[in-house]
């Protein structure tokens, strides 16, 4: 084997090293990206060349060249974030997203919402997965969009109320005599009627826009087992079936519906009547629907049981609870990633809506995965096809909302990698140095 074979071993050598220095400095460069997955060069040595001596054949190395560039898959830390759109995966999957013609995965779930309510990576790349429509997840895979801030509310339709009138109240029929709209002239006010009652509770119930009212319910009790009950909303808040306000001043009392109850000897309702304003004279809250609201105090007007819970005994009267149906118009206040990538916004109104659930791909081989930049992967023929779905199903690993996933680069090992590759440099230049004056020692001799 001449010298100048030698000198391109010591050159392939040097070019191996600047490799792995190469490889090494742009891990180390990477290690605050998120989502990294560090690379990890490889390296074979030539075919080596045939030597025949006295003792027979040999053969002597040619040098070393790069074998392949590898991306290490492996987990990374995830750190907790203050964005509820940052994701962080823990176990196979990555995120898909698109610009439009061509699909890309990432470990890397720094998401944010644009002017269309799309879920985009910083690059603008939409984030793929299941929307949802009214609450309900589509099966259908497409651009994740959490959809608008405002929540329509929705109109009451049931009141349930749980409450103890008491037994020791004196019957009386001073709430009879309290004049209100829709069923009288209107003379009273909503103050007067709740000192003429034994007992009243008050709650909010919703209109067909959302809209809030203040309705209240007045107990009286009439005899020794009967009660009567009356509610009542601010008739400034109410117009006739013409859409005309039933009155301009606030204060004063329509009433909506009225009824009876029943106790038998042991307290518990045993019969109960309900008769809607409605009936004889239509009205609505301002500017919405006609609104039939059924009151549940324990049984219906058929003697079916309901949810409420009415009863009367020796104690002094109280409201364990009062409910109803209908929710107001809510703003979008925050939004949750569950496990299996569900998004859900919560909102104003104290509702909670599905808004869409994000998809995670896995594939046969990761390792055929090509870096495309920006921490993205591009599918190659190697990787196989991937195979997309939920968070948690399959291999596929979890979501964890508020996280981001760090480089899985360790700093200690990129330093040993680097000493390793700059010595090995160093000492292929002295493979070198060492035949050039071999070789000027072979010229001198001329």
């Amino acid at each position: 084997m001449s010298l100048f074979s030698t000198l391109n071993t010591g050159a392939s050598g040097l070019g191996v090293a600047s490799t792995g220095l190469s490889v090494a400095g742009d891990n180390i460069a990477n290690i605050g990206t998120t989502g990294y997955k560090q690379g990890r060069a490889t390296f074979a040595d030539f075919m080596p060349q045939q030597v025949f001596g006295l003792g027979g054949g040999g053969q002597i190395g040619t040098g070393a060249a790069t074998n392949r560039i590898a991306t290490l898959f492996g987990q990374g830390t995830l750190e907790t974030s203050d964005s509820a759109l940052d994701m962080g995966i823990t176990g196979n999957g990555f995120f898909v997203v698109a610009d439009g013609a061509e699909d890309y995965y990432t470990r890397n779930g720094e998401f944010l919402v644009d002017s269309s309510g799309f879920v985009v990576t910083g690059s603008g790349l939409r984030l793929q997965g299941y929307p949802a429509v009214d609450g309900t997840i589509s099966p259908a895979l497409g651009d994740l969009q959490i959809g608008n801030s405002i929540l329509a509310g929705s109109a009451t339709e049931t009141i349930t109320v749980d409450a103890l009138l008491s037994a020791e109240t004196v019957p009386g029929t001073d709430l009879a005599a309290i004049d209100f709209y829709g069923t009288g002239t209107g003379t009273s006010t909503l103050a007067e009627a709740g000192d003429a009652a034994d007992f009243s509770t008050s709650m909010t119930v919703y209109d067909s826009l959302g809209v809030g009212h203040d309705v209240s319910v007045l107990f009286e009790r009439t005899g020794t087992s009967d009660w009567s009950w009356r509610a009542v909303a601010d008739a400034s808040e109410v117009t006739d079936a013409t859409g005309t306000a039933v009155t301009t001043d606030e204060g004063y009392g329509f009433e909506i519906a009225a009824g009876t109850m029943t106790f038998d000897t042991s307290g518990v309702m045993s019969a109960f009547t309900q008769t809607d304003t409605s009936t004889t004279s239509a009205w609505t809250f301002a500017g919405a629907a006609a609104q039939p609201i059924a009151f549940d105090f324990g049984i219906d007007t058929a003697g079916l049981v309901t949810d409420g819970a009415v009863t009367m005994s020796g104690s002094e009267s109280s409201v364990t609870s009062v409910s109803q149906d209908g929710v107001g118009t809510g703003s979008l206040s925050s939004l949750s990633v569950a496990s299996d990538g569900t998004i859900t916004g919560s909102y104003t109104n104290g509702e909670q809506l599905a808004l869409g659930q994000v998809a995670l791909a896995t594939f046969k081989s990761d390792s055929g995965l090509v870096r495309a930049g920006g921490t993205l992967f591009s599918a190659t023929a190697a990787a196989g096809e991937p195979g997309i779905g939920a968070a948690g199903t399959g291999v596929r690993g979890n979501v964890s909302g508020n996280a981001l996933e760090r480089s899985n680069v360790e700093l200690e090992d990129q330093f040993v990698s680097m000493i390793t590759s700059q010595r090995a440099y160093q000492a292929n230049a002295k493979v070198i140095s060492a035949a050039d004056e071999s070789l000027q020692t072979l010229v001198q001799l001329i």
